[in-house]
């Protein structure tokens, strides 16, 4: 049974109706996750898969009159979105309703309502990040987004820093070679590219730095910065403000536009009202569905820092 908010709760404001009252809503750092996360219409099912295959190797040299070589492709892994729905509420005795003050608290609490739904959003696809080497979380492939060992045809690949480092201009040039050295299913070279550099509030002094010097940072030396010379972080970079770690951070790569980091929207935020017959209170709910996570690990590259 809800628990209605009651004209006793406001009374310094529904008593002199000339009352002002601070209502307490702020401004929010809003759709951080739009940045890195890829919008996707769920399909009407309880839950979506999406099917992640290998192709061919390099074609080999065929002598005079050898005959060519066949080889099978297939499917590699499978990743399974499961949405979940996220909601909240609040409810009015009719008293308030009565004496119109439903109006003013309402559109005050709706304010409120939409905050909470906004910040569980930038929670969940967060702790994405957050959990990126967390053995509990895992991908299609059977690892965590970051890990040394994502499997391939034959082998596997990583998308993690060689040594973890903290933020610098050279664990960053070390981490855009390892993804200008990324593989496909088959081990085959492929062009990944760098886009953008993600980072907690923690880092964001440091990565401003690396970014727009026009010369090598923290040395005396007269070396051009490279990152800034050849914009390998077109993109530029973006705070993630619920980030736990003070020192996590990495690299989105062109991987993340088609089959990276993704949330499947199964149902957008919907709003409803309705009156309850034993109190006659009325009780509005905000609700929305989806599942986060991602297809393909090369969408990211990181490090949890020193």
């Amino acid at each position: 049974m809800a628990t209605p908010m009651r004209s006793t709760d406001f009374k310094a404001i529904v008593e002199p109706i000339l009352n002002e009252g601070f209502d307490g809503v702020y401004d929010q750092r809003k759709d951080e996750w739009k940045g890195i996360f890829i919008e996707q219409q769920g399909l009407a099912r309880a839950y979506q898969e999406e099917y992640v295959q290998y192709g061919f190797s390099a074609a080999p040299e065929l002598p005079d009159g050898t005959p060519v070589s066949y080889q099978s492709g297939g499917v590699l892994f499978t990743k399974r979105y499961v949405p979940k729905i996220y909601g909240l509420a609040y409810a009015m005795t009719q008293v308030l309703v009565e004496d119109g003050e439903h109006i003013n608290l309402g559109k005050i609490y709706s304010k409120h309502l939409a905050q909470s739904l906004i910040e569980t959003k930038e929670t969940v696809t967060a702790n994405v990040i957050n959990r990126f080497t967390n053995t509990s979380y895992l991908g299609g492939d059977g690892k965590p987004l970051i890990s040394t060992t994502h499997p391939i045809v034959g082998g596997t690949f990583s998308n993690r820093l060689t040594n973890d480092a903290a933020l610098s201009q050279t664990s960053v040039e070390q981490l855009l070679i390892q993804i200008r050295n990324a593989v496909d299913n088959n081990g085959k070279k492929i062009t990944l590219m760098p886009t953008k550099l993600i980072i907690s509030p923690n880092n964001i002094f440091q990565a401003e730095v690396i970014m727009k010097s026009t010369l090598k940072t923290g040395t005396a030396n007269n070396d051009i910065n490279a990152v800034k010379s050849l914009n390998l972080l077109s993109e530029g970079a973006q705070v993630i403000s619920r980030m736990t770690s003070t020192t996590a951070w990495g690299i989105l790569t062109s991987a993340n536009k088609d089959n990276g980091l993704k949330i499947i929207m199964r149902r957008k935020l919907t709003r409803s009202m309705e009156g309850d017959f034993e109190t006659d209170s009325v009780r509005y709910k905000a609700t929305e569905r989806y599942a986060t996570g991602w297809t393909d690990p090369r969408c990211f590259f990181a490090t949890p820092g020193l």
